[in-house]
């Protein structure tokens, strides 16, 4: 009943202003702005996560006000490819693909001033993504590694790997399904350890991606430096009210929102299923120890960090 009763919101979410806001605009409307330049006044914010990390969430707060766009993976489709050609660092040149995020902040900006992007896909190009686009912060969205991890498996992550154990595959893969943002973001791990990775369970596949994407992001962000850097956690920042205060106060947010609003605007975001869940309580023994060993070996920095605003 309650994942129904989302469904019928998020409908009536893709109806509304806020909605119309955040739809792709076409290419040759970016080319509008091809000569916009950036004012003192301008602000803009470059999100960064695993994915399944309240992002969307996240984006949906700033495209609550008048003087803000917050969108999440709005060129889905080019911004898998740009995983995908990261994480197995292909030969393939990317200079247009920073040209269309950065003719699409140029929109945001002269539109509504000021602009948050946000996507999963940007998490292996941290640094080159900052020196190309120039922003004035950027935010490492976290969360919990366990409910991170059970958020992927119930989003079907690594099922077409299943019974394929010690199978002679070739890598870089090609997840095929039926879309490309699916096929490309899929990464699986390279060289060496793709033998021993194809020998876990899902879980213990889904960990390791959720490790080495939250660890890439991490090392990204240690070696910039000019530019205002948060870190904020899911679990610290859900449904709080005192929050978002603080964020309305840091990005001058325009008709702050009421306490009530400020809680519905997770009816507003995307993907939730909770038709199938796999919680850790009911995992094995096996993927807990893959789970545990895993964390601690790639990305034990979790507990570690702050939530810092």
């Amino acid at each position: 009943m309650e994942n129904f009763t989302y469904k019928i919101k998020n409908k009536i979410f893709r109806f509304s202003k806020e909605a119309d806001k955040i739809k792709r605009p076409s290419y040759d409307e970016l080319l509008n702005y091809k000569l916009f330049k950036k004012q003192s006044n301008n602000e803009f914010v470059i999100s960064f996560g695993s994915g399944r990390c309240g992002q969307n969430w996240f984006a949906k707060i700033f495209n609550s006000h008048s003087n803000w766009i917050g969108t999440c993976e709005r060129f889905s489709d080019f911004e898998a490819l740009y995983r995908y050609i990261s994480f197995y660092n292909l030969p393939i040149d990317r200079e247009n693909f920073f040209q269309l995020i950065q003719l699409a902040c140029n929109r945001d900006l002269a539109k509504y001033q000021n602009t948050l992007i946000a996507s999963p896909y940007f998490a292996y190009g941290v640094e080159e993504l900052s020196k190309k686009l120039n922003p004035n912060y950027l935010i490492f969205n976290l969360r919990d590694p366990i409910k991170s991890v059970e958020s992927f498996f119930s989003k079907g992550w690594y099922l077409d790997f299943e019974g394929r154990i010690n199978e002679n595959i070739k890598v870089p893969y090609l997840s095929v399904s039926n879309n490309l943002t699916r096929s490309f973001s899929r990464v699986v791990p390279k060289e060496e350890y793709f033998n021993e990775w194809l020998n876990l369970t899902r879980i213990g596949k889904i960990t390791w991606f959720w490790a080495n994407t939250n660890k890439l992001i991490f090392e990204g962000f240690n070696n910039i430096e000019k530019v205002d850097k948060l870190f904020l956690k899911l679990e610290d920042i859900d449904q709080n009210y005192e929050f978002y205060e603080k964020l309305s106060y840091k990005f001058y947010f325009e008709n702050k929102m009421t306490k009530n609003k400020f809680y519905n605007v997770i009816n507003k975001a995307p993907n939730k299923d909770l038709s199938k869940k796999y919680k850790y309580k009911n995992w094995t023994t096996k993927e807990k120890n893959e789970f545990r060993d895993i964390i601690e070996k790639i990305f034990p920095h979790y507990d570690n960090i702050k939530t810092n605003l």
